[in-house]
C-alpha cells in the first residue's frame, strides 16, 4: 500500500499523465531517493561542479599516465566471453 491506495491503482494514475508530469515526478521520486534534502544531496550548479571536477580528475588520471585504460575492442570481446559482466 502507498499512500492509502494499492499500488497498481496509483501507478494506472500515473502512468495516464502527460510525459511531461511523469518525467517531474521521477525526478522527484528518484531525489527522494537520492538523500535529497541532507547535506549529501547535491542539485543544479553544486552538482554541475562536482561531476566537472570529478572527469577533470578522471581525465588527468589518463592524461599523466597514472590510470590505466583498457581499450573498446578488448572490453566487449571479454564482456562477450563472460570475463566481464554485461551491464543491462
Amino acid at each position: 500500500m502507498i499512500g492509502g491506495m494499492n499500488a497498481s491503482p496509483l501507478a494506472q494514475k500515473v502512468l495516464a499523465l502527460p510525459y511531461g508530469e511523469r518525467e517531474r515526478l521521477l525526478a522527484e521520486l528518484l531525489d527522494s531517493l537520492d538523500g535529497a534534502g541532507t547535506e549529501e544531496s547535491l542539485h543544479g550548479d553544486a552538482w554541475d561542479q562536482s561531476w566537472t571536477a570529478e572527469l577533470d580528475a578522471r581525465l588527468s588520471g589518463v592524461a599523466d599516465g597514472s590510470v590505466a585504460t583498457v581499450p573498446a575492442h578488448q572490453v566487449l570481446a571479454e564482456m562477450r566471453a563472460g570475463v566481464l559482466p554485461a551491464r543491462r
